[in-house]
């Protein structure tokens, strides 16, 4: 397809949907195991918390393709990187399907090396994007994660008791967990032929003389780390990404098995919720690009988000419904929306020509988070049985982003920023400010808790 006889917007637009549809799609995949696993822990008769090892494989891979993914971008191109991020996920699916649980853990490798698939849509945004519609252009096609959520959490439960007749085998079949898997492989390899006809244009700078070598993981982290803004917003990708895992992996198994809900049910909330972060994602985006700065929105974001994880740590029996939704929906507003300022940011911060590479470099943090949280969740979740202790643990973190972004970049190592940091917050006035702050969102959060009764 030849976009060049099109303006600039009409190719920003066509770009950001079209990495909008591919995020959707790839957020589906991610879904999709987190609903399947407790029907898979019953076939197999394993502990729920086996999906945390799953989580943790995947993530160890994530964490090497998202640092080493720049080099591929710039060799074959942002988009054909994002199709194969697509394949690689739709196989993973394939071998879900196989119903082999010896197999899993390659699945997981798949998924994990998957995550190129944001640094390589920040590449393609960054070049057709100007610097002030950043913020909402990114944030338009990071609600392709709730959009993602909502087609899963509709879908998979849909296709799970789906019944057809086939004339083929003369009987009727059920799709159950196996087929619902595979059905989604194949929308999913869909999606990924579906962006061939745009690769003629945003690959069009790739360089197929570019090297691949493994000393690029090191620059790409060294540049991060060296960059004290850059280093903050790795820092807050740590935080929200582990929050986000945890959400992602656990929370409809939290409705599921720890609070007697039917998997229809759960699903509903679960996709109910995520509409609200396609309309915070958006907000903040707006926000972000008009009146707020960054740094300012990362801290109100990391505040509420800490509120959200410990509110959904009170959770029990007792609770409706509504109230679990109005939980979930505050958790979903801020520890699920930051992507886009976050990735505006970067973009704005990285070199014009490692845009997609410092990305990759940013997004690591959140693989680390989303190895680390979620093996973390799984094993006190073995050992205690309790879905709540691992999110309100997962609040500490937050609460930390939120100290960080309350003040401008500290030009010194971690530890010293720490301190100072800390220093900061031992002066009365922010002291006062910090404690009002704190006491709105308390307010927030007695009100959301009312709500049960």
């Amino acid at each position: 397809m030849d976009l060049s006889r099109f303006g600039w917007r009409a190719i920003m637009l066509i770009a950001t949907f079209a990495m909008l549809f591919q995020q959707a799609f790839s957020y589906v995949c991610q879904m999709v195991l987190p609903i399947l696993a407790d029907r898979i822990a019953q076939d197999f008769g394993i502990s729920r918390g086996w999906l945390g090892l799953y989580l943790f494989i995947q993530n160890l891979v994530a964490i090497v393709a998202a640092i080493g993914c720049g080099g591929f971008i710039l060799r074959y191109g942002p988009l054909r990187v994002s199709q194969w991020a697509l394949f690689s996920m739709a196989t993973s699916l394939l071998l879900i399907a196989t119903g082999w649980l010896w197999i899993y853990p390659l699945g997981a490798i798949l998924l994990g090396a998957a995550s190129m698939s944001t640094p390589a849509s920040s590449h393609i945004l960054a070049r057709v994007c100007p610097p002030r519609l950043a913020p909402l252009v990114f944030s338009i096609k990071q609600t392709g994660v709730p959009v993602g959520s909502l087609i899963g959490g509709l879908l998979v439960p849909a296709l799970l008791g789906f019944v057809f007749y086939s004339a083929a085998v003369g009987r009727t079949i059920r799709l159950g967990t196996y087929g619902s898997a595979f059905a989604i492989a194949l929308i999913v390899f869909a999606v990924a032929i579906a962006l061939q006809p745009l690769r003629a244009y945003f690959d069009r700078e790739r360089d197929p003389r570019s090297r691949l070598a493994i000393s690029d993981l090191s620059q790409t982290l060294r540049l991060v780390l060296t960059n004290y803004p850059l280093r903050d917003i790795a820092f807050s990708a740590f935080a929200f990404g582990g929050l986000q895992s945890m959400f992602a992996g656990f929370f409809i198994l939290y409705l599921i098995d720890g609070l007697g809900y039917s998997e229809t049910e759960a699903g509903t909330i679960f996709a109910l919720s995520s509409l609200s972060a396609i309309v915070g994602r958006i907000l903040w985006g707006i926000l972000g690009g008009a009146w707020v700065s960054a740094r300012a929105l990362m801290a109100g974001i990391g505040l509420f988000a800490a509120i959200a994880a410990l509110l959904m740590a009170m959770i029990d029996r007792s609770w409706s419904a509504g109230g679990i939704t109005a939980v979930a929906v505050l958790y979903n507003v801020t520890a699920l929306s930051w992507h886009g300022i976050l990735l505006a940011e970067t973009a704005r911060l990285a070199p014009p020509d490692k845009v997609g590479g410092v990305t990759g470099g940013v997004l690591a943090f959140t693989s680390v988070a989303m190895m680390i949280y979620p093996a973390v969740y799984g094993g006190l979740l073995a050992y205690t049985g309790s879905y709540a202790i691992g999110f309100a643990l997962g609040a500490l973190p937050a609460l930390l982003a939120f100290g960080i972004f309350s003040r401008p970049p500290v030009e010194s190592a971690w530890p010293a920023a720490l301190v100072a940091t800390a220093g900061r917050w031992l002066n009365r006035r922010t002291a006062l400010a910090a404690g009002a702050v704190l006491c709105a969102g308390a307010l927030l959060g007695g009100a959301l808790h009312a709500m049960v009764w």
